[in-house]
């Protein structure tokens, strides 16, 4: 099954992303040596602004997967591995997110319930989310083709803390993959508007800002 592996740069500097790069070329040539697997690896520079130009760019290709992760991210031993074998438990028909915590394994990332709550991962097998971050997430090809939009694999609704409430909406299934699968030095961060200990004013004024983006981008959809 061909993947595609797609790291998103971080701020937190070119040393961070030379160890995680090379600790994705472990698990994948540990993967790929069992035959079952071969990855390509796409680079996105651009933060979250580049979501867009790299997912155009690989779907325009076609794989079997496609798996999202940040560049500050310290992979777990077999944090790969256990993408996939929980991914065939399921038929390959679930989008899974994989949980991430800080150094002192306080949790940042992952599954989240409908109204964005970080949700604790089982030890041992998956359990369902609604929404979840795009930090490290397997995608199958079965969830894209679900979409009408694919790009709504990673674009959330204005008001959700997560992405995936119009995968929700297509009947596709979100899961959260058992255990922690990364570590990170970075901290929590949230949206002005979504931080209760940010004024009451500057919370108005970033919502209003996102209420903006957010018309943009429909209306760019509608007439485009």
């Amino acid at each position: 099954m061909n993947v595609a592996l797609l790291i998103t740069l971080t701020d937190d500097g070119k040393d961070g992303a030379t160890a995680c790069l090379e600790e994705c070329q472990r698990q994948t040539e540990a993967l790929t040596a069992t035959g079952g697997y071969s990855f390509t690896t796409f680079l996105n520079d651009e933060g979250v602004g580049g979501y867009q130009k790299v997912w155009e760019k690989v779907l325009g290709i076609g794989f079997d997967f496609y798996l999202w992760m940040d560049s500050d991210l310290r992979l777990e031993e077999g944090a790969f591995a256990s993408f996939f074998e929980n991914s065939f438990f399921l038929r390959h028909k679930a989008v899974i997110a994989g949980t991430v915590s800080d150094l002192s394994g306080n949790l940042l990332s992952g599954g989240r319930s409908r109204h964005g709550r970080l949700l604790e991962p089982d030890p041992v097998i998956p359990i369902p989310c609604h929404l979840y971050d795009m930090t490290l997430t397997l995608v199958p090809e079965y969830a894209v083709r679900h979409l009408e939009n694919p790009s709504d694999i990673f674009r959330p609704n204005l008001l959700d803390y997560g992405c995936g409430a119009k995968v929700a909406k297509a009947g596709v299934a979100r899961v959260i993959a058992p255990g922690i699968l990364a570590r990170t030095g970075r901290k929590p961060d949230l949206p002005a508007w979504k931080n209760p200990d940010r004024p009451a004013a500057e919370r108005i004024s970033s919502l209003i800002r996102g209420s903006n983006r957010e018309f943009i981008r429909v209306m760019h959809s509608i007439f485009r």
